[in-house]
């Protein structure tokens, strides 16, 4: 009886949001609204190596309220690095760790540490790409669903936003020559169940790291189609 219960609470939950989140719900997949994704990202062409550019990411600000706001713009910072250097389209001068690589270089210099480094100079960066985290949101949502004595079932939606400004600055002159706002919108349906007072259910909480990753996806899709060592980008400082 309970297990025939809980199947019409099923139907029911399914039924009050309609045919297309029936098929999100059977097939759970993250919907990313207004982005190009990375596939884009993965086609670009492959570098001229004589238009590649040197330049350097500082670490981004967290400008929202969000509790974990800075860990996450951190993270952001290494993520975009990393997919700067992979891209092959950019040479990144290391910033985000400055204070190491000063000391390592003190070391050297003092003859505390072997190496020849302490006496040279960095690699000077010709743009910076500055970045600033302005919306980390994280939501959830109750559609229709069945409640008993001994425990219902309710369909639940989670969604995660992520919102990025990034500025170009020419580092010669500190000019800013560009700035590119990239936002992204992730979301999937789950079950929820409840048995007694135990709740649980086959959801999935990732939409905030999927949000972050489309984010730094399309925010180096856009750096390397403008500012990229491709024979179409702007010849820029």
């Amino acid at each position: 009886m309970r297990a025939t219960t809980a199947v019409l609470a099923l139907v029911v939950c399914l039924a009050a949001l309609g045919c297309e989140q029936i098929d999100e719900f059977m097939n759970p997949r993250a919907r990313v609204a207004d982005t190009r994704g990375g596939a884009d990202l993965r086609n670009i062409p492959p570098p001229d190596p004589a238009n590649v550019k040197t330049v350097t990411v500082y670490r981004f600000e967290n400008k929202t309220s969000f509790i974990d706001g800075l860990a996450i713009a951190n993270g952001m910072t290494d993520q975009l690095i990393t997919a700067l250097v992979t891209t092959r389209h950019f040479r990144v001068a290391e910033r985000a760790v400055l204070n190491d690589l000063m000391t390592e270089r003190s070391l050297q210099q003092s003859g505390q540490a072997t190496g020849e480094v302490g006496d040279t100079k960095l690699a000077g960066a010709q743009l910076i790409f500055a970045g600033a985290v302005t919306e980390l949101d994280e939501g959830t949502s109750l559609g229709g669903g069945y409640s008993g004595h001994h425990g219902g079932l309710g369909v639940q939606a989670e969604s995660a936003t992520v919102g990025l400004d990034m500025r170009v600055i020419d580092a010669a002159t500190g000019i800013v020559i560009d700035s590119i706002p990239v936002r992204k919108t992730c979301r999937e349906l789950g079950l929820r169940a409840r048995v007694g007072g135990l709740y649980g259910g086959a959801k999935t909480s990732a939409q905030m790291d999927k949000a972050i990753r489309d984010t730094i996806e399309e925010a180096v899709y856009q750096l390397v189609v403008n500012y990229g060592a491709t024979s179409s980008a702007p010849t820029g400082p």
